[in-house]
């Protein structure tokens, strides 16, 4: 490979080489070994130690001109299998990258010869080798810029117009580059310049010259205007001439804002004009304003030898009135109605493809200490020229409300949200990474070897998180319009604690908070979308979540006959390269705390839950729990920040499908904390689990059921210590061990040092 980079220069075409490299036996890599096909070395997928085998990477070349095609999409990497000589899209080469440098200088500085007159100017020199293996055309390595900018105040008076004449040079050579971009990001459009001209430093049209000239006046009341002339020539072949008016106007009631731009340029192969214009009018009145603005773009960009219209040109214009009521920044409203035309190349010519319609709303209807609501919606509906294609409509909104009642006690806030977007069918693969670093684990089920999608779950452990999950570069989008619900309501009657109605101090003990998601996303098919959020077509259905719970307290925080009950019913769904995969958990949690004494605390935490996975593609997947838990916890407080705790819990966990796999799960355990202020802390807990379990432990739904457990016997062990070294520095050591009867114990740790800046 070093070898190719020193033979290719800087011709990046030329730093491709083959991917084949050898390597051992590795379970987080597809390998392939080599074999004769036909008298052609050809590479074959292979999981066996005894081969010679060999990591390759395929890249995506042009049709017919690879020997390869992709075989297996379900395993962790893609699997390539030989199709013939040029008889496939992928070959085993690699794009090589060549280690660069670059070296820029700047000296700059500024001369002010008079009160109104101002002098800057700046140096630079550049270094850039693209290929340091390589001494092959280094010949336009070194590249110079210069820049000078003369200001001169023509007048200059704190109360009335200030005027000011500039003139500003740019000088680049064909050789020089830099690290960030010289222009704004729009330079390369406003010149219409090729893409490949990176921030109009051009890599193919020579030495550059810009200049930049003009005057400005300046009102401290009544605003600004300014007019630029604009020049930028290419040694060779590109010459282009700007004119640029930018105004932002206050003349009694109205505000006029206004940019405008026109280019006329030439180049070896092409010819263009190009107009620009947005110019926005207000009027304000005393509790209302009305407005229009008017946006142009037109783009003319012609072929000269074939005088053919390239795919730069195009043209566009829009118009918008709009109206509204009130303070804009208290309560108000706006509508607003919008016309877009555009218009693209056909048959050589700009015609009008397609017209959009646009009604908005904004609004603040109502603020206060208690209430507010709030609206804003906008409408398109985009209309084809072309009478086979159907009109397609969209519609973004959001509603806003919050409320609250008698005093506080009731508080209620709700949002409502409408998109019409598009959501990418994901692909991903696992990554290996240093153990206890990642989030997922490899369980090799069918034993073939191979790492397969469905075998990653997410680590129970911290040691086995030996995976990270990366998504992978997507361009397959679907159509979606997505519907979110959120809506919280809590109830808080706490102040009447302090009354002496009795009924009143009774419901003060009471905290209830409720609340609600549905997020869904559905397909968008033509000019259809459904704004009911509870709408269930599963169908068209690509996204759901949907979150309900409510938490009911009887005296919140107190730790005196603290009791609560939860209810959750929480589901997903998502739409991945693989197909849909669907998670639902209902469940019900009582909670009762209860201090005795000063030392004593008792807890006892009881839970029915039913917990259900439904994957499209992968039925090993397929699970539905019934589980219920028992888990009482005594606990001696030293004091504010140290404790001692012994429990134990008892589990029931019964799948209803597939195989009835059951568990009967007993866990006694203690734990202890020892902190010393906020100098100091020591936490520790051992936990012993008695697990019955029925069924084959070696399966997905055994690694959930048990969460990542064996049947038998199991203990668990962890320590974490933190201290305070100083006001910047924190050292924390924390360790994990676990034993199983059929394993050795695993011991697992880390240490720390953190230091805060």
């Amino acid at each position: 490979q070093v070898q190719i980079l020193a033979n290719a220069g800087d011709d990046r075409s030329q730093m491709v080489a083959p991917s084949g490299v050898r390597e051992n036996q590795n379970e987080n890599r597809i390998l392939y070994k080599k074999e004769i096909n036909g008298g052609v070395e050809i590479f074959v997928f292979s999981n066996d130690p005894n081969d010679e085998l060999y990591r390759v990477t395929f890249s995506l070349v042009e049709d017919n001109q690879g020997d390869y095609d992709l075989s297996n999409i379900n395993a962790i990497n893609n699997i390539y299998e030989y199709a013939g000589v040029n008889q496939g899209n992928f070959a085993p080469i690699v794009q090589l990258i060549a280690p660069t440098n670059l070296q820029i200088a700047v000296v700059n500085g500024t001369y002010k010869p008079s009160e109104k007159t101002r002098i800057n100017f700046e140096t630079s020199a550049s270094k850039n080798d693209l290929n340091l293996f390589s001494n092959a055309d280094d010949e336009n390595n070194d590249g110079f810029a210069g820049k000078i900018n003369i200001e001169q105040y023509i007048i200059k008076n704190d109360s009335l117009w200030n005027v000011d004449a500039f003139i500003d040079s740019d000088y680049i050579s064909s050789d020089y580059r830099n690290i960030e971009g010289l222009y704004n990001p729009e330079f390369n459009r406003d010149w219409n310049l090729d893409q490949t001209n990176i921030n109009g430093i051009g890599l193919n049209l020579g030495n550059q010259i810009l200049l930049n000239s003009g005057f400005r006046m300046l009102h401290h009341k009544k605003g600004y205007a300014n007019y630029n002339f604009e020049h930028l020539n290419f040694s060779d072949g590109f010459n282009g001439n700007r004119h640029v008016l930018k105004a932002d106007l206050f003349l009694s009631r109205f505000n006029i804002s206004s940019y405008s731009s026109f280019l006329n340029a030439n180049s070896n192969t092409n010819i263009s004009t190009f107009l620009r214009s947005y110019n926005r009018l207000t009027y304000s009145m005393k509790k209302s304003w009305l407005g229009t603005t008017l946006a142009i773009e037109d783009n003319e960009h012609r072929n000269i030898s074939t005088q053919t219209l390239t795919p730069l040109s195009q043209k566009f214009k829009s118009y918008e009135v709009f109206v509204g009521v009130g303070d804009s920044t208290k309560v108000f409203a706006e509508f607003g109605y919008k016309n877009r035309v555009n218009d693209s190349i056909r048959n050589n010519e700009l015609k009008k493809v397609n017209t959009s319609n646009t009604f908005y709303l904004d609004s603040k209807l109502v603020q206060n200490k208690n209430t507010n609501l709030s609206l804003y919606a906008n409408y398109r509906n985009l209309k084809s020229e072309d009478e086979t294609i159907e009109d397609e409509q969209s519609i973004n909104s959001r509603l806003q409300f919050s409320q609250k009642l008698f005093k506080q006690i009731i508080q209620w806030n709700t949002i409502f949200e409408t998109n019409s977007g598009t959501l990418p069918q994901q692909d991903f693969t696992y990554v290996e990474v240093e153990a206890g670093q990642g989030t997922y684990t490899w369980i090799d089920y069918n034993e073939n070897g191979i790492q397969e999608l469905e075998e990653f779950e997410i680590a129970q452990f911290q040691d086995q998180g030996k995976y990270i999950r990366v998504l992978l570069p997507n361009r397959v989008f679907i159509k979606t319009h997505q519907n979110r619900l959120s809506q919280t309501l809590t109830i808080n009657p706490s102040q009447w604690s302090v009354l002496e109605n009795k009924t009143q101090k009774f419901w003060s003990h009471f905290y209830n908070q409720t609340s609600y998601l549905i997020d869904r996303k559905i397909k968008r098919e033509g000019n259809s979308f459904n704004l009911n959020p509870f709408g269930n077509n599963e169908d068209e259905q690509l996204g759901l979540q949907l979150n309900f719970r409510n938490v009911l307290f009887l005296n919140r925080g107190k730790q005196r006959y603290t009791t609560s009950y939860t209810f959750l019913d929480n589901t997903t769904r998502n739409i991945l390269s693989i197909g849909f995969i669907e998670n639902s958990l209902k469940s019900h949690q009582f909670n009762f705390n209860h201090k005795i004494a000063e030392s004593w605390l008792i807890n006892m935490l009881s839970a029915f839950d039913n917990n259900e996975s439904i994957s499209e593609n992968f039925a090993s997947k397929n699970y539905n729990f019934d589980e219920a838990r028992f888990n009482p916890k005594l606990s001696y407080l030293f004091n504010d920040n140290s404790s001692f705790d012994v429990f134990y819990q008892f589990a029931n966990k019964e799948n209803t499908i597939g195989n009835l796999e059951s568990l009967k799960q007993q866990k006694y355990g203690a734990s202890f904390t020892i902190a010393n202020s906020q100098k100091s802390a020591v936490n520790g807990e051992f936990n012993y689990f008695s697990n019955n379990y029925t069924g084959n432990p070696n399966t997905p739904v055994a690694y959930q059921i048990l969460e990542g457990l064996q049947p038998g016997k199991n203990f668990t062990w962890s320590l974490l210590a933190q201290k305070k070294l100083t006001d910047f520095l924190d050292l924390n050591l924390s360790y994990f061990g676990r034993k199983t009867e059929t394993s050795k114990t695993i011991h697992s740790g880390s240490i720390q040092l953190k230091a805060y800046f």
